[in-house]
Protein backbone atom coordinates (compact mmCIF):
# COMPACT_ATOMS: atom_id res chain seq x y z
CA UNK A 1 0.00 0.00 0.00
CA UNK A 2 2.92 2.34 0.66
CA UNK A 3 4.49 2.23 -2.55
CA UNK A 4 1.06 2.37 -3.86
CA UNK A 5 0.71 5.83 -2.24
CA UNK A 6 4.64 6.98 -3.09
CA UNK A 7 3.56 5.79 -6.71
CA UNK A 8 0.33 7.53 -7.21
CA UNK A 9 2.56 10.71 -5.66
CA UNK A 10 4.89 10.55 -8.80
CA UNK A 11 2.56 10.73 -10.83
CA UNK A 12 0.53 12.82 -9.94
CA UNK A 13 4.10 15.40 -9.34
CA UNK A 14 4.03 15.91 -13.14
CA UNK A 15 -0.12 17.20 -13.01
CA UNK A 16 0.96 19.96 -10.42
CA UNK A 17 2.33 23.45 -11.08
CA UNK A 18 4.30 25.26 -8.61
CA UNK A 19 2.88 28.20 -7.19
CA UNK A 20 5.87 29.50 -5.88
CA UNK A 21 9.69 27.82 -6.17
CA UNK A 22 9.33 25.61 -3.23
CA UNK A 23 5.54 25.72 -3.38
CA UNK A 24 4.21 21.51 -3.44
CA UNK A 25 0.69 22.45 -4.99
CA UNK A 26 -2.18 19.65 -3.74
CA UNK A 27 -5.13 20.17 -3.92
CA UNK A 28 -7.90 18.61 -0.63
CA UNK A 29 -8.74 16.09 -2.88
CA UNK A 30 -5.02 14.39 -3.79
CA UNK A 31 -4.41 15.18 0.10
CA UNK A 32 -7.28 12.47 0.53
CA UNK A 33 -5.84 10.55 -2.22
CA UNK A 34 -3.06 10.08 -1.04
CA UNK A 35 -3.89 9.85 2.73
CA UNK A 36 -2.04 12.73 4.22
CA UNK A 37 -2.63 13.79 7.56
CA UNK A 38 -1.37 16.69 9.23
CA UNK A 39 -1.26 18.13 13.17
CA UNK A 40 -0.65 21.16 14.92
CA UNK A 41 3.27 22.56 15.66
CA UNK A 42 3.19 24.05 19.41
CA UNK A 43 5.71 25.76 21.52
CA UNK A 44 8.38 23.19 22.97
CA UNK A 45 7.45 22.99 26.67
CA UNK A 46 10.64 23.83 28.81
CA UNK A 47 9.42 20.71 30.93
CA UNK A 48 12.36 18.62 32.80
CA UNK A 49 12.80 16.52 30.13
CA UNK A 50 13.19 12.91 29.73
CA UNK A 51 15.00 10.45 32.24
CA UNK A 52 18.32 9.11 31.63
CA UNK A 53 20.61 6.86 33.89
CA UNK A 54 23.09 8.43 35.87
CA UNK A 55 25.65 7.22 37.93
CA UNK A 56 26.81 9.94 41.20
CA UNK A 57 30.50 10.73 42.07
CA UNK A 58 31.90 12.96 44.24
CA UNK A 59 34.27 15.70 42.76
CA UNK A 60 37.13 15.60 42.50
CA UNK A 61 38.22 18.98 44.84
CA UNK A 62 36.34 17.51 47.08
CA UNK A 63 37.53 13.94 48.00
CA UNK A 64 40.92 13.60 50.52
CA UNK A 65 42.70 10.82 51.32
CA UNK A 66 44.42 10.73 53.90
CA UNK A 67 47.99 8.41 54.20
CA UNK A 68 50.35 7.42 56.89
CA UNK A 69 52.91 9.84 57.20
CA UNK A 70 55.68 6.93 57.97
CA UNK A 71 56.60 3.08 58.98
CA UNK A 72 54.61 2.56 61.72
CA UNK A 73 51.91 0.55 63.95
CA UNK A 74 48.22 1.59 64.37
CA UNK A 75 47.74 2.15 67.85
CA UNK A 76 43.74 3.06 67.74
CA UNK A 77 41.00 3.87 64.84
CA UNK A 78 38.71 6.80 66.56
CA UNK A 79 36.06 7.27 63.57
CA UNK A 80 34.27 4.95 61.33
CA UNK A 81 32.97 4.60 58.09
CA UNK A 82 30.00 6.92 56.48
CA UNK A 83 30.71 9.16 59.98
CA UNK A 84 30.79 12.84 59.33
CA UNK A 85 33.86 14.94 60.67
CA UNK A 86 34.68 18.07 61.00
CA UNK A 87 38.42 19.35 59.66
CA UNK A 88 40.85 18.62 62.35
CA UNK A 89 39.34 15.79 64.17
CA UNK A 90 41.07 12.84 64.84
CA UNK A 91 40.50 9.57 62.45
CA UNK A 92 43.57 7.27 64.01
CA UNK A 93 46.83 7.78 66.06
CA UNK A 94 50.22 5.70 65.04
CA UNK A 95 52.88 4.38 67.11
CA UNK A 96 56.08 4.88 64.94
CA UNK A 97 60.22 4.81 65.94
CA UNK A 98 60.83 7.25 63.36
CA UNK A 99 58.76 10.03 65.01
CA UNK A 100 61.41 9.50 68.07
CA UNK A 101 64.06 10.40 65.35
CA UNK A 102 62.50 13.24 63.53
CA UNK A 103 62.14 14.86 67.18
CA UNK A 104 66.08 14.00 67.92
CA UNK A 105 66.78 15.59 64.51
CA UNK A 106 64.44 18.93 65.57
CA UNK A 107 66.38 19.14 69.05
CA UNK A 108 69.64 18.63 67.20
CA UNK A 109 69.15 21.26 64.91
CA UNK A 110 67.50 23.67 67.48
CA UNK A 111 70.76 23.70 69.43
CA UNK A 112 73.12 23.96 66.11
CA UNK A 113 70.99 26.99 65.22
CA UNK A 114 71.53 28.69 68.52
CA UNK A 115 74.84 28.02 68.45
CA UNK A 116 75.44 29.84 65.39
CA UNK A 117 73.26 32.55 66.62
CA UNK A 118 75.55 33.23 69.48
CA UNK A 119 78.55 33.11 67.11
CA UNK A 120 76.90 35.43 64.59
CA UNK A 121 76.19 37.89 67.51
CA UNK A 122 80.14 37.67 68.70
CA UNK A 123 81.30 38.11 65.19
CA UNK A 124 79.43 41.18 64.23
CA UNK A 125 80.24 42.74 67.53
CA UNK A 126 84.28 41.79 67.03
CA UNK A 127 83.61 43.32 63.52
CA UNK A 128 82.73 46.72 64.46
CA UNK A 129 85.74 46.59 67.18
CA UNK A 130 87.85 45.81 64.09
CA UNK A 131 88.91 42.54 65.62
CA UNK A 132 88.51 40.79 62.62
CA UNK A 133 88.14 40.46 59.00
CA UNK A 134 85.02 40.91 57.17
CA UNK A 135 85.58 37.91 55.34
CA UNK A 136 84.98 35.62 58.95
CA UNK A 137 82.25 37.70 59.89
CA UNK A 138 80.63 36.37 56.26
CA UNK A 139 81.40 32.95 56.89
CA UNK A 140 79.64 32.92 60.39
CA UNK A 141 76.82 34.14 58.85
CA UNK A 142 77.05 31.38 56.09
CA UNK A 143 76.88 29.08 58.77
CA UNK A 144 74.18 30.45 60.40
CA UNK A 145 72.18 30.70 57.70
CA UNK A 146 72.87 26.94 57.01
CA UNK A 147 71.93 26.10 60.39
CA UNK A 148 68.71 28.21 60.34
CA UNK A 149 67.59 26.55 57.07
CA UNK A 150 68.46 22.50 58.63
CA UNK A 151 66.08 24.11 61.95
CA UNK A 152 63.17 25.31 59.23
CA UNK A 153 63.59 21.45 57.28
CA UNK A 154 63.32 19.86 60.83
CA UNK A 155 60.19 21.66 61.92
CA UNK A 156 58.24 21.02 58.90
CA UNK A 157 59.27 17.22 58.19
CA UNK A 158 57.44 17.59 61.77
CA UNK A 159 54.45 19.28 60.77
CA UNK A 160 53.85 16.79 58.14
CA UNK A 161 54.01 13.88 60.14
CA UNK A 162 50.75 15.73 61.21
CA UNK A 163 52.46 17.29 64.44
CA UNK A 164 50.77 20.09 65.63
CA UNK A 165 52.05 23.88 65.06
CA UNK A 166 52.35 24.35 69.35
CA UNK A 167 53.92 20.46 70.02
CA UNK A 168 56.65 20.86 67.22
CA UNK A 169 57.71 24.52 69.10
CA UNK A 170 57.57 22.38 72.52
CA UNK A 171 59.37 19.55 71.26
CA UNK A 172 61.73 22.08 69.76
CA UNK A 173 62.31 23.67 73.49
CA UNK A 174 62.80 19.87 74.61
CA UNK A 175 60.35 20.79 76.82
CA UNK A 176 57.79 18.08 75.41
CA UNK A 177 57.67 14.55 73.38
CA UNK A 178 55.61 12.04 71.72
CA UNK A 179 55.03 8.98 71.03
CA UNK A 180 52.36 9.00 68.38
CA UNK A 181 50.98 10.48 65.36
CA UNK A 182 47.79 11.86 65.17
CA UNK A 183 46.28 11.58 61.86
CA UNK A 184 43.35 14.01 61.06
CA UNK A 185 40.65 14.83 58.80
CA UNK A 186 41.82 17.29 56.02
CA UNK A 187 38.39 18.59 55.17
CA UNK A 188 34.87 18.55 56.98
CA UNK A 189 32.81 15.72 55.53
CA UNK A 190 32.35 12.19 55.70
CA UNK A 191 34.24 8.88 55.62
CA UNK A 192 34.07 7.03 52.67
CA UNK A 193 36.28 4.22 53.22
CA UNK A 194 38.14 3.11 56.63
CA UNK A 195 41.49 0.45 55.91
CA UNK A 196 42.66 1.11 59.01
CA UNK A 197 42.51 -1.77 62.09
CA UNK A 198 44.24 -1.35 65.43
CA UNK A 199 47.30 -3.13 65.68
CA UNK A 200 47.74 -2.79 61.87
CA UNK A 201 51.62 -2.72 60.75
CA UNK A 202 51.51 -0.21 58.07
CA UNK A 203 54.18 1.57 55.27
CA UNK A 204 54.93 5.03 54.29
CA UNK A 205 52.07 6.63 52.59
CA UNK A 206 49.49 3.64 52.89
CA UNK A 207 45.90 5.23 52.39
CA UNK A 208 44.32 4.66 55.21
CA UNK A 209 40.62 6.81 55.05
CA UNK A 210 38.79 8.94 52.57
CA UNK A 211 36.97 11.80 53.34
CA UNK A 212 34.49 14.04 51.11
CA UNK A 213 32.22 16.32 50.99
CA UNK A 214 28.45 14.80 49.87
CA UNK A 215 27.52 18.53 48.73
CA UNK A 216 27.10 19.41 45.89
CA UNK A 217 27.67 15.50 43.76
CA UNK A 218 28.30 15.22 40.27
CA UNK A 219 26.76 13.43 38.01
CA UNK A 220 27.29 11.33 34.74
CA UNK A 221 24.22 11.32 32.97
CA UNK A 222 24.32 8.77 29.66
CA UNK A 223 22.52 10.50 27.32
CA UNK A 224 21.89 8.57 23.45
CA UNK A 225 23.93 10.67 21.34
CA UNK A 226 20.95 11.83 18.96
CA UNK A 227 19.96 13.69 22.10
CA UNK A 228 23.31 15.14 23.41
CA UNK A 229 24.00 17.89 20.59
CA UNK A 230 20.84 19.67 22.14
CA UNK A 231 22.16 19.25 25.77
CA UNK A 232 23.74 22.91 26.22
CA UNK A 233 25.83 23.63 29.77
CA UNK A 234 24.25 25.57 32.02
CA UNK A 235 20.96 23.76 31.47
CA UNK A 236 19.26 22.39 34.71
CA UNK A 237 19.45 19.27 35.41
CA UNK A 238 17.10 17.77 38.34
CA UNK A 239 16.91 14.19 40.30
CA UNK A 240 13.66 12.22 39.67
CA UNK A 241 12.42 11.90 43.55
CA UNK A 242 14.44 14.45 45.05
CA UNK A 243 14.09 17.90 45.70
CA UNK A 244 17.72 18.31 44.35
CA UNK A 245 18.40 20.31 41.19
CA UNK A 246 21.87 21.51 39.29
CA UNK A 247 23.07 22.52 36.08
CA UNK A 248 25.23 20.78 33.21
CA UNK A 249 29.11 21.42 33.45
CA UNK A 250 29.78 19.45 30.23
CA UNK A 251 29.35 17.30 27.31
CA UNK A 252 31.81 14.50 25.92
CA UNK A 253 33.14 15.13 22.59
CA UNK A 254 33.05 11.23 21.86
CA UNK A 255 30.08 8.41 22.35
CA UNK A 256 30.76 5.20 24.19
CA UNK A 257 30.60 1.65 21.99
CA UNK A 258 26.82 1.74 23.25
CA UNK A 259 26.31 5.26 21.50
CA UNK A 260 25.73 7.20 24.50
CA UNK A 261 27.77 10.82 25.55
CA UNK A 262 28.31 11.33 28.87
CA UNK A 263 26.96 14.45 30.16
CA UNK A 264 28.68 16.18 33.82
CA UNK A 265 26.26 18.23 35.90
CA UNK A 266 26.59 19.62 39.50
CA UNK A 267 23.70 19.02 41.98
CA UNK A 268 22.56 20.65 45.15
CA UNK A 269 19.84 19.77 47.56
CA UNK A 270 18.56 17.58 49.07
CA UNK A 271 21.45 14.65 48.62
CA UNK A 272 21.11 12.95 51.84
CA UNK A 273 21.90 8.96 51.39
CA UNK A 274 23.41 9.22 47.96
CA UNK A 275 26.41 7.52 47.69
CA UNK A 276 29.55 7.61 44.88
CA UNK A 277 28.93 5.35 42.62
CA UNK A 278 24.99 4.67 42.82
CA UNK A 279 22.56 4.77 39.88
CA UNK A 280 20.10 7.16 39.62
CA UNK A 281 17.78 8.99 37.53
CA UNK A 282 18.11 12.48 36.41
CA UNK A 283 16.19 14.80 33.86
CA UNK A 284 17.47 17.73 31.70
CA UNK A 285 15.36 20.97 31.04
CA UNK A 286 16.65 21.40 27.58
CA UNK A 287 16.48 25.38 27.84
CA UNK A 288 18.67 26.59 24.64
CA UNK A 289 15.93 27.99 22.13
CA UNK A 290 13.02 26.46 23.42
CA UNK A 291 12.12 25.36 19.96
CA UNK A 292 9.08 23.52 18.09
CA UNK A 293 7.26 20.38 19.02
CA UNK A 294 6.18 18.19 16.27
CA UNK A 295 5.39 14.36 16.08
CA UNK A 296 8.77 12.48 14.98
CA UNK A 297 6.90 11.15 12.16
CA UNK A 298 7.11 15.01 10.65
CA UNK A 299 10.51 14.93 10.37
CA UNK A 300 11.77 14.17 6.60
CA UNK A 301 15.24 14.07 5.62
CA UNK A 302 16.72 15.35 1.81
CA UNK A 303 20.05 15.29 1.20
CA UNK A 304 21.20 15.02 4.55
CA UNK A 305 19.42 17.90 6.07
CA UNK A 306 15.55 17.90 7.59
CA UNK A 307 12.39 18.89 6.60
CA UNK A 308 9.04 19.33 7.89
CA UNK A 309 5.94 20.05 5.15
CA UNK A 310 4.04 22.97 5.99
CA UNK A 311 0.54 23.11 5.47
CA UNK A 312 -0.58 26.20 3.28
CA UNK A 313 -3.20 27.59 0.92
CA UNK A 314 -1.46 25.92 -2.40
CA UNK A 315 -0.69 22.55 -0.67
CA UNK A 316 2.37 21.99 1.49
CA UNK A 317 6.02 24.61 1.86
CA UNK A 318 8.97 22.45 2.72
CA UNK A 319 10.81 23.91 5.66
CA UNK A 320 14.26 23.40 6.40
CA UNK A 321 14.40 22.45 10.50
CA UNK A 322 17.48 21.39 12.98
CA UNK A 323 16.17 18.23 15.38
CA UNK A 324 17.38 19.45 18.58
CA UNK A 325 15.99 16.36 20.76
CA UNK A 326 13.42 13.39 20.45
CA UNK A 327 11.11 11.76 23.24
CA UNK A 328 9.17 8.94 21.74
CA UNK A 329 7.29 10.37 19.32
CA UNK A 330 7.91 13.69 19.77
CA UNK A 331 10.37 15.89 18.57
CA UNK A 332 11.87 18.90 19.37
CA UNK A 333 12.86 21.12 16.33
CA UNK A 334 14.05 24.91 15.67
CA UNK A 335 13.10 26.43 12.38
CA UNK A 336 10.74 28.91 10.69
CA UNK A 337 8.08 27.86 11.84
CA UNK A 338 4.63 29.34 13.14
CA UNK A 339 2.74 27.82 16.65
CA UNK A 340 -0.29 25.93 15.92
CA UNK A 341 1.03 25.73 11.90
CA UNK A 342 -0.55 22.57 10.41
CA UNK A 343 2.37 19.78 9.62
CA UNK A 344 2.60 16.81 7.67
CA UNK A 345 2.43 13.60 9.88
CA UNK A 346 1.49 10.73 8.03
CA UNK A 347 1.95 10.21 4.13
CA UNK A 348 5.21 12.47 4.43
CA UNK A 349 6.60 10.29 1.52
CA UNK A 350 4.24 10.60 -0.93
CA UNK A 351 4.17 14.82 0.18
CA UNK A 352 8.22 14.27 -0.41
CA UNK A 353 7.71 12.56 -3.67
CA UNK A 354 5.60 15.40 -5.06
CA UNK A 355 8.27 17.82 -3.79
CA UNK A 356 10.90 16.01 -5.31
CA UNK A 357 9.17 15.51 -8.33
CA UNK A 358 8.42 19.84 -8.79
CA UNK A 359 11.83 21.06 -7.57
CA UNK A 360 14.22 18.35 -9.40
CA UNK A 361 16.26 17.34 -6.70
CA UNK A 362 17.77 13.84 -6.29
CA UNK A 363 17.21 11.47 -3.36
CA UNK A 364 18.58 11.05 0.20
Amino acid sequence: MKFQYLAAGLCLAFALTAHAANDIVMSTAQLQTLGIRTAAVSVAANTQGVPYPATVSVPAGQMRVVAAPMMGLVSSVLVASNDTVKAGQPLARLASPGLAEAQRNLVQAAVQAQLARQNLKRDDQLLADGIISAARQQATRAAYLGANAMLVEQRQSLRMLGVPESLVRQMEAGRATSAEITLVAPISGVVLEVTATPGQRIDSATALFKVAKLDPLWLEISVPAKDAAAVQPGEVVTLSGRNARGRVLSVARAASMSQTVSVRAEVRGDLNGLMAGQAVEARIAQTAASGWQVPAAAVAMQQGKSYVFVRSAQGFTPVAVRVLGQSGDTARVDGALKNGAQVAVQGVAQVKAVWMGIGGEGGE
